[in-house]
This record gives C-alpha cells, structure tokens and sequence, in this order.
C-alpha cells in the first residue's frame, strides 16, 4: 500500500463509523415517531394454576392487547431471563381490534411451572418484531404455612359490656395472607387485611344470626393473595355464656344457701322465691326460704338468665 492510500485508510473507517452511527440512529428515531402496532395492553400480575379454592377464571392470567392493524402474532410465555416455557398462547392472523389470550401457568409439556417471574413476548412474524409485555406475571402455588395460633378468651360473652366479649385468635403466617375462620367445621369469614400476623375476633355470630349459649368450635386458615388456601388448624373448642349456674339443683338442710356462678359481669342479680338481691361477687351465699320445698332460683345480667332448682328439705330457723 502507497503511503497516500495509508494515511486515507483511518479517515475512510472513521467516515464509514459516522455514516453507520448516523443510519442507526436515524432508524431508531424513525421507530420511535412511527405508533406502535399494539397499545391498551393489560395483564394479571398473579395466579395460581392449582388453587382449588378460586374460580377457574382465578387459575389463568389474562393476557390482553389491542392491534392498530391486522397481524401475524405469535405469544409465547418466557422466565424472567428470557428462557420460553410455553409456545403458542396465542397464533395466528388476527384483525385489528382487542385480543384476550388466557395461559394457565403451565409449560409445553402441561405441567405447572415453578413459582416465579414470567414475561409474555408476543411477536409481530410479518414484521418480524418481537414485543416483551412490560407487567411480569406472577406464579405462586404455594399455600402459606400457618406458624402459631393461640386463643384468648375461650370462655366468652358478647354482652357488649366490654369484658370479653369475643374470642380473639391471634395468628402468625409465613408470608402476609388473609386469616380464614373456620365454625364447626364450616368456613365463616375471612380478615379484611392481608397480613402476616393479626389477630381474627369471633363475636359468637354466624352471619347475621345471634347463637345460643353453648359449646363451639372454631379453625383458622390461611390464604394468600393469589388464593391459595393453607390447611386449617385443629378446632378450638370455645365455650359461649353470659351468665351460668354451676348446678342445676341444689338441696339445701340449712338458713343458707353457697352459689357460684360463671360469668364475665361486674354486677347480677339473684332471686329466689319472693327474696333477691344485687351482688358484685361470682360465689355468694343467699338465704333460702322457711318452709320445705321446691323453689326457682334466678339470676340475670343484661337480660340473660340463668336458672335452677332449689329443694329445702326442712324449715330454716
């Protein structure tokens, strides 16, 4: 090579570099101003594939966009690092309007796959363009694990006097999840927030309904966000009373008569045939009356009654 031709080689390589920086970028402000070919995309951020307490509808993520123009499509799922695991949610020509293309969290070969991040790539063959959806798709099929339940107030009255009344089940989950409660082996409700711990109240309702006094039994589950429901606890038996009498009958030989009664009130009321009274003291001795017989013990707070049968077998003196 003369020197002349030398000393225009790095020139000449510099000018090709400019040219083919210019070409590029002119190309890619040339894309920016031209309008994308799909627009008003919407996709489900979370879905279980096996959740057996969701709707079917729950169990697949939509997948949802509108075409300016009829095209060519091709929407595959890939992991978060490219990798595809289902070919084909969607293929073919498709005219200019919105599409909905559902995948249920499952890879070429049917099975669900792990629990991650996936993108949804849809490709334009006649353009041969290849757009990746900006909104990740959720996979968890994992329930959450219930860590430790305790309840407060198994013995309760829901007398509104503030003394418990509702029995607190405070709870504690592997992941932020919604508690599920569980009365007599039928679900009842769910806790308005998504937490990892809380605590679930029972006010002795079942819906609107008002239950009697008596035994019950209550159950906690978990379920996360995407609808996965934990097995539930064992039961807790807890106990529903505003005002009790330890005995249903009671015979009494002397002037005086030993009651003890279970509840959750400051104050109650007692009457036994034409005597009765007010007492702040859960046992408590009560005179009995003169002549033998059967009489009706009653006591009562805030409209509750408890109630038994006294029996004198001999006049007191």
């Amino acid at each position: 090579m003369n020197r002349p031709v030398a000393r225009l080689a790095p020139t000449i390589l510099v000018t090709g570099l400019l040219v083919a920086t210019a070409t590029a970028f002119a190309v890619s402000e040339r894309l920016k101003l031209e309008e994308s070919p799909v627009i008003n995309t919407h996709i489900d951020h979370l879905v279980s594939p096996v959740c057996t307490a969701c709707p079917v509808t729950a169990r697949e993520a939509k997948i949802a966009f509108r075409l300016r123009r009829e095209e060519d499509i091709e929407l595959n799922i890939a992991t978060a690092g490219g990798k595809l695991v289902r070919h084909r949610v969607g293929s073919g020509v498709f005219f200019a309007t919105f599409h909905t293309f559902p995948w249920d969290g499952r890879n070429d070969s049917g099975h669900v796959v792990p629990d991650g991040l996936y993108e949804a790539e849809l490709t334009l063959r006649d353009e041969n363009r290849t757009f990746v959806f900006p909104d990740e798709i959720r996979v968890d099929s994992t329930p959450p694990r219930i860590q430790d339940v305790k309840v407060r107030h198994s013995v309760f009255s829901p007398d509104g006097d503030h003394h418990a009344d509702h029995v607190d089940l405070r709870y504690r989950f592997s992941e932020p999840g919604f508690a599920v409660l569980y009365l007599n082996g039928k679900r009842l409700g769910r806790s308005h927030a998504r937490a990892p711990s809380g605590t679930m109240q029972w006010y002795g309702r079942n819906g609107t309904k008002v239950l009697p006094p008596g035994e019950y039994r209550l159950a906690l589950a978990a379920q996360d966000l995407a609808g996965n429901l934990a097995p539930s606890t064992r039961e807790f038996t807890v106990h529903l009373r505003y005002i009790e009498l330890l005995r249903a009958r009671y015979v009494v030989r002397g002037p005086r008569l030993r009651v003890r009664v279970s509840t959750d009130a400051k104050a109650f009321r007692w009457r036994l045939g034409t005597k009765g009274g007010l007492v702040r003291r859960r046992v408590f001795t009560i005179p009995v009356p003169r002549r033998p017989g059967g009489y009706r013990l009653t006591v009562t707070e805030h409209g509750h009654a408890a109630r038994a049968t006294v029996v004198v077998r001999r006049a007191s003196r």
